[in-house]
């Protein structure tokens, strides 16, 4: 084959494969996200912040600070326009998303069509009383929006919920100044007791240190008379997490005395420390998973921690479930189950379940006029 017809052939090759793609992308449905169940419309809002207390742990650079990215969805009084796409940036996204969930770009490619039903910069509706806070912590790889069915039924009953992009444990954190954060949390290979420890203890005190540092920050804002930051109400905070999110929820809520209710999405409780785990939990406690893990050693520590705990704590195991039903990835597609990402449990049912039982939970523990019945 001489030079010519060697383009020739690449080129039609080139095309084949990009159609190929294309009709790939196209035949898989991807959904957009329910409507929330409650009375209030809303709204979304997204920060860069800095802790310049705290140097980044997972840099060498000097002087770097740590950086993260939050998402605020609150009630809105009013919305107007076309509500945010589910992905922000979506063609710096697809990648990792893809590595993360080990799925060809183009099988996922779709996502970037699927809309929430948050409007960015509503409104937020100012009624006479401030709004219990509830703050959610992603899964190693995982990333701020992957919960949003939740963060949006949440807000649209009367709660602001936050959600923390953990930089470098978020499969990539975009900053606001067009920098980015990849991720750098995997491990290479197996790892011995020391070498997990040395690697899982600074990384879970970092996350448990973002969410404080959210906390120390709103307080500030607070006390700047920011009007939007003064509708949260500090003395009803929440906190919430998936998979590694789901021991830093563990942590924080062991460490920080204003997280006053903790629910655990399918959490991975190997990283929690034995001390954690043998003072028990001494604010309300829902964890929610899947039948079995890999290791018998997670559900071990988990009934441990429950067995000692002083404050009410439920163990309820979902049939049927695998790790990411709970997240927002059974949600968007019926082939996530024929992938094997998601679990036999029907995707609505899943749903019902997840936002009843986190809204029920909640309402119990954080809003002091259903404390009281």
């Amino acid at each position: 084959m001489n030079r010519i017809s060697f383009i020739i052939f690449y080129y039609f090759c080139c095309i084949f494969i990009y159609s190929c793609g294309a009709i790939i992308s196209n035949l898989v449905p991807f959904e957009n996200l329910p409507i929330p169940s409650g009375n209030y419309k809303v709204g979304t809002r997204v920060y860069t912040w800095v802790d310049t207390d705290r140097y980044e742990w997972f840099t060498d650079i000097s002087e770097d600070y740590r950086k993260i990215v939050i998402q605020v969805w609150y009630p809105a009084i009013s919305v107007s326009g076309m509500p945010l796409p589910y992905l922000d940036n979506w063609q710096r996204r697809i990648g990792p998303i893809s590595e993360q969930i080990e799925l060809p770009r183009m099988l996922i490619h779709s996502i970037k069509d699927i809309q929430s039903n948050s409007y960015l910069d509503a409104e937020i509706d100012n009624n006479d009383r401030p709004y219990p806070l509830i703050i959610f912590s992603h899964g190693l790889g995982g990333m701020r929006m992957q919960n949003t069915i939740q963060m949006e039924a949440l807000a649209s009953e009367g709660y602001i919920a936050l959600a923390i992009d953990h930089a470098y444990d978020a499969n990539i954190t975009l900053f606001d100044d067009g920098g980015a954060a990849d991720y750098r949390s995997g491990a290479e290979g197996e790892l011995n007791a020391q070498e997990f420890w040395a690697l899982r203890i600074p990384q879970i005190n970092t996350r448990a240190e973002d969410v404080s540092f959210v906390l120390n920050h709103i307080g500030n804002l607070q006390e700047e008379k920011d009007s939007f930051w003064q509708s949260i109400d500090l003395d009803r905070i929440g906190i919430m997490g998936h998979s590694f999110g789901g021991a830093t929820s563990i942590v924080s809520s062991s460490r920080d005395k204003r997280l006053g209710a903790c629910i655990n999405l399918d959490g991975w409780m190997v990283p929690v420390e034995s001390s954690i785990i043998q003072s028990g939990m001494k604010i309300p406690f829902l964890y929610m998973g899947r039948p079995k893990w890999e290791t018998e050693l997670n559900y071990l520590k988990l009934d441990s921690l429950i067995s000692v705990s002083t404050a009410p704590s439920e163990k309820l195991i979902l049939p049927g479930t695998k790790h990411f039903d709970y997240s927002d990835t059974p949600q968007f597609s019926p082939l996530a189950r024929k992938a094997g990402v998601a679990g036999k449990m029907p995707a609505e049912a899943l749903r019902d379940t997840l936002n009843t039982r986190i809204l029920h939970f909640f309402d119990t523990y954080l809003v002091s006029d259903k404390k009281a019945k």
